[in-house]
């Protein structure tokens, strides 16, 4: 059952294959996620994790599309990213992408709603929004998500599961 942690920084996890930019001594691919196609197989991962990598990347459909490719028929894929109004998401100038909890529905809505065409296709298994220390003041997503839109710092993190169609 092979398993791909995507920019595992310092964070490596054991039973993974350990993935980053930088060739750390726990690193069992170094490569840069920008460039096409990855070093691995054809539908090869039956899991991939990524937390917190894809807002530095420039091309995230191709970055899906890869994902897409090196993933087994219904392998699962988790993606942590910061949330697009807070301040973690704006405090790095190396983040290239800002994200909603909208922002993947074009990989897995029946219909896309993006202005591009993306032939892969994926399954929503869970999208979980981390709220802050403020945002927790709020009891529920019923009131965080539209206040969201008008306050800052109400969500530190978008946490998205999907499961491959081929």
């Amino acid at each position: 059952m092979p398993k791909l942690n995507l920019g595992c920084g310092k964070d490596p996890k054991p039973g993974y294959i350990n993935a980053d930019l930088t060739e750390f001594s726990w690193v069992d691919q170094a490569f840069n996620f920008n460039k096409f196609p990855y070093p691995f197989e054809d539908d090869y991962f039956d899991e991939i994790f990524s937390d917190n990598v894809l807002e530095h990347l420039d091309d995230i459909p191709s970055v899906m599309k890869e994902l897409h490719r090196i993933s087994k028929a219904d392998g699962r894929i988790q993606i942590i990213v910061p949330y697009y109004n807070c301040y973690g998401a704006f405090n790095d100038v190396t983040h290239t992408h800002y994200f909603s909890h909208l922002s993947f529905e074009p990989f897995y809505a029946e219909v896309p709603k993006a202005n591009y065409f993306i032939e892969e296709r994926f399954k929503l298994l869970e999208l979980k929004l981390d709220p802050t220390r403020f945002g927790n003041l709020f009891l529920s997503d019923r009131i965080r998500l539209p206040l969201s839109f008008v306050l800052g710092q109400v969500y530190k993190t978008i946490d998205i599961s999907l499961a491959v169609i081929k």
